[in-house]
């Protein structure tokens, strides 16, 4: 198994998170076809527990795993990789059972109490088996990011999809003549029976490994050291699962302490969620679609940087970062720029909603932010400081929350309060992640490249501006001449960053070479 560069890996993850992103919005347009609004809701009532029971069951094992095996290949301890797959696979495994049994005993208690409509109660059940699957799964993803092969990981994210899609109107059709709320469990089972088939991908391609293969091993020996690298593990793991646990509880307090503080403000029930739905359902979504690559980037960046900074190799953790920093900034700036100057027309495009554009102009400058940050935080976790990214991350969140009553409320900004709110979080985020990181690893950034990217990036956008305007003139249609607009944009500033020396065809090939 061939290890792949930086680079190499992010380039792998995000093609394969571009067709993933693709095939889930042909699903999304397919479960609407043959489910209906109703159906879709009642599937959407679990939705959000998804991620949550994700969190619970893996503790945070996936990037902890990654850590320690890249660790451990670094330093050719190919037992050490053997127990780290034995004891992660036992911990996410006992609370995979642990929480399997209690949804299954519980099951109809949780629903009456949390679910708004008792007839999610099938899709619930529906998503069980997903946290067994998800308890292994997340062990072997870890394994080959540690070992920085991501073929698996992207393959099995597309097979996952592909599943999902040739399953679902086979079982919503099945199961759609008993009621809706099992043609809604049977779309969420096409999920559980995705990620299966991905499990097993993973599986095959682990036994394909043969010199890694886990043989047998003296228990009663190895009990000691098991115990020190189930440490390790978790040092890295209950900070992440801490990290993940409050998002989703955000999630749920966030909307309550949002519509509370609107209806202060004298705006009716329907209203607020016309607006909160403008904020939350279309704004977002845009803001972090193109997130798909720092993400991408993020998961390859964690076993680069362990195994650099096992060996020492501080220079080296400085040039990851470097690199890493400087592609989410060659990717944010252009996205920023396009949603901020066509955020009327893009809007209107995909969701008929040129309302929102405010939002999104007003978010979009600041959400460049949101590009920094991926990065920042996995060099921290993958040096092994993953509590102190914790932190990082829970501290903005807490203040963005705080500071929502005196936004909408007391300064009367309403909804606007609300973006203003969340863009200060994403700001200071990154800004602490920067800070922690530089006081670990020193100067990594040049903020005169950056000042040079957001140059190139501005008289591209005036420029398409200018053709946008130029275009219209001609009574072509107003989403062609934005589309005409975006491909000057791109062009322009991607011209503009080789020209002017930012970017040197020679750095990309010894790059892709090196990192």
């Amino acid at each position: 198994m061939r290890k792949q560069t930086l680079l190499q890996g992010a380039f792998i993850l995000t093609a394969a998170a571009l067709v993933t992103k693709i095939l889930g919005f042909a699903t999304t347009i397919l479960q609407s076809r043959i489910l209906g609004a109703e159906a879709i809701g009642l599937q959407m009532m679990v939705a959000p527990y998804v991620s949550l029971l994700m969190t619970i069951t893996t503790l945070g094992m996936p990037v902890a795993v990654s850590k320690a095996v890249a660790e451990a290949e670094a330093a050719s301890d190919r037992q050490k990789t053997k127990r780290i797959l034995l004891v992660s696979l036992f911990v996410t495994l006992t609370a995979a059972v642990i929480l399997t049994s209690a949804m299954l005993y519980f099951g109809k208690a949780f629903s009456a109490r949390f679910l708004a409509d008792q007839r999610a109660y099938f899709s619930l059940m529906a998503l069980v088996p997903m946290i067994p699957i998800l308890a292994v799964s997340g062990v072997f993803r870890g394994y080959f990011q540690g070992r920085q092969n991501m073929n698996p990981l992207a393959i099995s994210q597309v097979i996952e999809q592909i599943i999902r899609i040739a399953l679902l109107y086979f079982l919503v059709q099945i199961l759609a003549a008993r009621g809706l709320e099992y043609a809604a469990a049977g779309a969420v089972f096409a999920g559980v029976i995705g990620e299966l088939a991905s499990l097993l991908y993973l599986v095959f391609s682990f036994r394909l490994s043969t010199a890694y293969r886990i043989t047998k091993i003296n228990y009663l020996r190895n009990l000691p050291q098991s115990k020190i690298d189930l440490l390790e593990l978790l040092r890295t793991g209950l900070p992440q699962t801490g990290n993940q646990f409050f998002r989703s509880l955000l999630r749920v307090v966030q909307p309550t302490v949002i519509s509370r503080s609107l209806l202060l403000t004298g705006l009716n029930a329907s209203t607020i969620a016309q607006q909160y739905g403008m904020l939350t359902g279309y704004v977002f979504p845009l803001l972090f679609f193109p997130g798909f690559v720092n993400y991408s980037l993020a998961v390859a960046l964690v076993p680069a940087i362990s195994e650099a900074g096992s060996r020492n190799r501080m220079r080296l953790v400085n040039r990851r970062v470097s690199q890493a920093i400087r592609i989410s900034l060659l990717i944010g700036v252009p996205s920023s720029l396009i949603l901020f100057v066509f955020a009327e027309q893009i809007l209107t495009l995909f969701y008929r909603a040129p309302e929102a554009a405010g939002l999104l102009k007003l978010t979009a400058p600041f959400f460049l932010f949101q590009y920094f940050h991926s990065p920042l935080q996995s060099s921290l976790i993958g040096l092994g400081h993953a509590t102190k990214a914790m932190i990082n991350n829970v501290i903005p969140r807490c203040i963005s929350l705080a500071l929502i009553y005196p936004l909408t409320v007391t300064l009367n900004l309403g909804i606007y309060g609300v973006a203003i709110g969340s863009s200060l979080a994403v700001i200071l985020e990154t800004i602490l992640q920067y800070l922690t990181l530089y006081r670990f690893i020193g100067p990594y950034f040049r903020f005169g490249d950056l000042a040079k990217i957001i140059g190139c990036g501005i008289a591209a956008a005036l420029f398409s501006n200018f053709t946008y305007d130029t275009i219209r003139m001609y009574h072509i249609n107003d989403q062609l001449a934005a589309l005409g607009g975006i491909i000057v944009l791109l062009f322009m500033y991607f011209a503009l960053i080789f020209l002017t020396n930012i970017v040197r065809w020679s750095s990309v090939r010894v790059t892709l070479k090196q990192s």
